[in-house]
């Protein structure tokens, strides 16, 4: 072949590779804005969309639930029991910017969570790490097949989640680079938890700050196992205290 056929041919080559880089954004963006536009949110009792609904191949499956936990309670609680009697394993990721200074690490938040776990007789087959990075390439590494986020309801929650779901679905393909997305799927709180939010027992140890700890624990009861209200009450107390 003489040069003139090698440099069309080269041409045509690179032709057809951005005809197919053009067509996989293309097809890419019609798979992946409808979810964004749509997200699957799943109010209690959680009952699954018909594609997840294989009961047997969830039980192989590992997902994550990735949230702050700070802190973590009741709520985070109920959902983290259905979804350990579903998946095979379920990894709670608290993400971590290395470049901020929390006054209740995410160490710390960790731990209290395995503690709630270890009450409620949940930790048989729940992780709890801290990861600091893009928890969706960390849930790749583990193998996940699912991306939870729990909120209370998508009216209340939803424009700040959106934000994060465009991260999880586009982060991958960008920074992946060309990853195809884990799904994201939406729990919507259990009903008689939708009164508790982390900040609520934020605000509530920041209110009581100075206040006989029985007192903050007692308060704590409703919205946290009484077996960990007086760690974390203590833990949040003392973040109120460097804050004012």
């Amino acid at each position: 072949m003489d040069i003139d056929g090698e440099g069309l041919l080269l041409e045509r080559v690179l032709e057809w590779m951005i005809i197919g880089l053009v067509g996989s954004i293309i097809v890419s963006a019609w798979l992946l804005i409808p979810p964004i536009l749509r997200p699957t949110v799943i109010a209690y009792p959680w009952r699954m969309p018909e594609s997840y609904s294989y009961r047997e191949r969830d039980k192989t499956r590992t997902v994550v639930l990735a949230g702050s936990f700070n802190p973590p309670h009741f709520g985070h609680l109920a959902m983290l029991e259905y979804l350990s009697k579903r998946y095979k394993q379920v990894i709670v990721v608290i993400g971590i910017n290395p470049n901020k200074i929390y006054a209740v690490t995410p160490a710390q938040r960790v731990e209290l969570l395995r503690k709630m776990l270890q009450v409620k007789k949940l930790d048989k087959n729940i992780r709890v790490e801290v990861y600091a990075g893009y928890i969706w390439r960390y849930a790749r590494q583990q193998g996940a097949t699912i991306f939870f986020r729990g909120i209370r309801s998508w009216e209340r929650d939803g424009k700040e989640e959106r934000s994060l779901q465009i991260l999880n679905t586009w982060g991958p393909l960008v920074c992946g680079p060309f990853v195809w997305p884990l799904p994201t799927i939406f729990l919507e709180g259990k009903p008689e938890y939708n009164h508790i939010s982390s900040t609520l027992i934020r605000d509530l140890t920041k209110d009581m700050a100075g206040t006989e700890s029985e007192h903050v624990e007692q308060s704590l009861q409703d919205l946290v196992p009484p077996e960990v209200a007086k760690e974390l009450s203590e833990l949040y107390s003392k973040e109120a205290k460097k804050a004012s």
